[in-house]
């Protein structure tokens, strides 16, 4: 399957031509995993949960007519 586009840009300016809707929100968290580092302590990582707000997706899905 040969995709429309030819690079990274090309597919990130089709990308902003989509309709815009409800706004992502990024909410970065820090975990902590089971492997340790050269100190002994648990290593930690900070991870971005990117995320709608589900009620603006719905009003947005019933206000839209073609929907």
């Amino acid at each position: 399957m040969k995709p429309s586009f030819k690079n990274k840009q090309v597919f990130y300016k089709k990308i902003d031509t989509l309709p815009r809707v409800a706004k992502w929100l990024c909410e970065p968290f820090e975990i902590e995993g089971d492997q340790l580092d050269e100190k002994g302590q648990k290593c930690k990582e900070i991870l971005h949960l990117w995320k709608r707000d589900p009620i603006e997706c719905i009003r947005e899905l019933i206000g839209n007519p073609a929907f």
